[in-house]
């Protein structure tokens, strides 16, 4: 049976059970009005990679993700549709273009909550943007352990509905992986290893990693994972049940670090990748990476986040 709910029960699932937390206002302050979305965007996309989200790219997505396209449609007939939405079943995609860089413009300017709700009216065109805004935002605002699981969960029972229909779209498979990841950072290791997300999470940033090995952010969610495995079991049955490699782990950061050696997010993961190893010999490493998070330039309230932790974490090794 076609899943003709899935707009429906996406905005169901991801409705927020408590007030968003606004970005705090000590922090860097971001302006992506206008033209400057598109100016900074390989900037802000060196982590992700995300393509300029424009009428071409849309126009491709309909047409290499036909069974998205009709969800689309069904979204686009609907009275209560953006007129965004509406202009598609025109052939017209540069509202929702337009829209979808709105959501993107909102997310980089640290406004989670407004870009998730604009992503989800926009759904499954604006979903990407709108998950990725929920996730960072419980990643690094929200505090209470039961409040982030139950976000998490949210965007589990979104990615869930549409997995099957979206033909394998890497993102959405990174979204799912990210969002897995977090919960087993949440969980005592008896709940993890019971909870039956560690191998397929493991695998499948494998899978990612293997098909796009130059995207960093892939990389050091592999990494992030095999140290928590590590974390949790020790080196050596690690690497015999799981094929967890300490250095392994190291060197896909070193690469990444390599390829794109000014992004906050990938030393704010290194140091707790380095944290989690819980290895002296690795001190001086976790110092210089925190050091040079310190004095980068960023771009995004996403990698002002970044840095803030790894600020914290500096000030506490001081």
């Amino acid at each position: 049976m076609r899943v003709l709910i899935f707009i429906s029960s996406c905005l169901l699932a991801i409705a927020s059970h408590s007030q968003w937390i606004a970005y705090p206002e000590d922090l860097e302050q971001f302006d992506y009005t206008g033209e400057k979305l598109q100016q900074y965007w390989p900037q802000l996309t060196a982590a992700t990679g995300l393509p300029w989200p424009d009428e071409a790219f849309f126009q491709a997505m309909m047409i290499k993700f036909p069974q998205l396209a009709t969800e689309l449609r069904h979204k686009a007939k609907e009275d209560t549709a953006p007129s965004a939405l509406k202009e598609t079943l025109n052939n017209n995609y540069q509202p929702l273009a337009l829209a979808v860089q709105q959501v993107w413009r909102l997310h980089y300017q640290g406004q989670y909550e407004q870009a998730n709700q604009l992503g989800m009216s926009l759904s499954p065109a604006g979903l990407f943007p709108a998950l990725y805004a929920k996730l960072i935002y419980t990643t690094y605002l929200v505090t209470g352990n039961k409040e982030k699981e139950d976000n998490f969960l949210e965007v589990d029972q979104t990615i869930v509905k549409i997995l099957p229909i979206a033909n394998d779209y890497h993102y959405i498979i990174f979204g799912d992986a990210y969002q897995k990841a977090r919960r087993l950072d949440l969980m005592s290791t008896p709940a993890a290893t019971a909870s039956g997300l560690l191998g397929p999470t493991q695998r499948n940033l494998k899978k990612l990693h293997k098909e796009f090995p130059d995207n960093p952010l892939y990389s050091a969610m592999l990494a992030g994972i095999d140290a928590g495995i590590i974390e949790r079991v020790g080196n050596f049955v690690g690497r015999i049940t799981y094929g967890a490699n300490e250095a392994r782990t190291i060197k896909l950061f070193q690469q990444a670090l390599k390829a794109q050696p000014n992004l906050a997010v990938l030393y704010n993961e290194f140091a707790q990748v380095i944290l989690r190893l819980d290895n002296n010999d690795y001190d001086e490493l976790l110092l210089t990476s925190l050091r040079q998070c310190d004095q980068l330039t960023i771009y995004s309230a996403e990698e002002a986040l970044n840095q803030k932790s790894c600020r914290v974490l500096l000030a506490q090794l001081k």
